[in-house]
């Protein structure tokens, strides 16, 4: 994390040198960048970043990236890890809605299906 582009560039610089030395390729389908002025409240432009074998996918401060298993923008915005377990566990009652199934199936159920979806993000709340 940096502060300005100048400080973005030494730190690929530093990646580059490390993948070098180290005979290891980035996975450019992978590599996301992102950066926003939080004093002037708009994204940084970040195409002239570039690594040894391309340029990273740049994402922009509102479109949401997965951080620790929770969705999230770099301006904090939690909607998108919000809206994901609403829909998620709609769509797991819907599914068990009318089951046939006895309370320990029900019960492993929640446990497989359920609980996962809030592994994570479980302090997330409005």
């Amino acid at each position: 994390m940096t502060t300005n582009l100048h400080d973005m560039n030494v730190l690929l610089a530093c990646v580059n040198s490390y993948c070098q030395w180290a005979g290891v390729k980035i996975n450019m389908g992978k590599t996301e960048i992102t950066g926003y002025d939080y004093k002037r409240k708009c994204p940084l432009d970040l195409s002239i970043l570039e690594l040894r074998n391309g340029k990273p996918k740049i994402v922009m401060p509102w479109d949401p990236v997965k951080y620790l298993g929770v969705r999230l923008t770099i301006t904090g915005d939690l909607t998108f890890e919000r809206d994901y377990i609403r829909k998620q566990l709609l769509h797991t009652i819907k599914q068990l809605t009318k089951h046939m199934y006895h309370p320990p199936q029900i019960h492993w159920v929640v446990q497989v299906a359920i609980i996962p979806i809030f592994r994570y993000s479980a302090a997330i709340a409005n």
